[in-house]
């Protein structure tokens, strides 16, 4: 119910909304804003989708999976990824890929502006396996430009347990 306030206007009274919502109404509304806000701030459902959930490895493939854990304060730029020289694909941060290969030798090299040590990895994978690469991002190392922020990043190899456990955590299962 609103309420009134009158005002003298040429010697007669002239309504003037004082409050829009009454006080239930108000209450509703704070109410479901912090629902809301604290809705935002839930982590989000964990979803078996991920290595177990995902359909088996093909009879004579490997399975290579790429992923990057989600750091806010990292670059958000995807990482272009080539493998044997070619582009394989691109994780973004906070995301997760894989692909099935035939079983051999693997050269996997992100795209990066930069050129460090231990940036690539060499993997071989049997019939059956499934290897995970963590792909790092450094926006610090530079060697070019002193004031300059670009994007350099490292493919680890990082065993199953673990790579499973950050890929459902970070990643939710997608």
């Amino acid at each position: 119910m609103a309420h009134y306030l009158y005002e003298q206007q040429r010697g007669r009274g002239v309504p003037i909304m004082r409050h829009s919502a009454s006080p239930p109404r108000r209450w509703l509304q704070w109410a479901s804003s912090l629902v809301l806000i604290a809705a935002g701030c839930a982590d989000p459902p964990v979803e078996a989708q991920v290595a177990s959930a995902a359909p088996s490895v093909p009879a004579g493939q490997a399975r290579i999976w790429f992923y990057r854990n989600w750091l806010p304060s990292e670059s958000l730029n995807l990482a272009n990824i080539d493998v044997n020289g070619s582009y394989y694909g691109s994780v973004a941060n906070g995301g997760a890929f894989y692909r099935d290969v035939p079983p051999g030798h693997y050269h996997i090299a992100p795209v990066s502006y930069n050129r460090d040590v231990n940036q690539n990895r060499d993997v071989d994978v049997a019939p059956g396996q499934q290897v995970y690469i963590k792909i790092l991002t450094s926006q610090s190392w530079d060697g070019a430009c002193r004031d300059c922020v670009r994007d350099t990043f490292y493919a680890w190899l990082i065993p199953q347990e673990v790579a499973h456990a950050e890929i459902v955590r970070d990643h939710g299962g997608s």
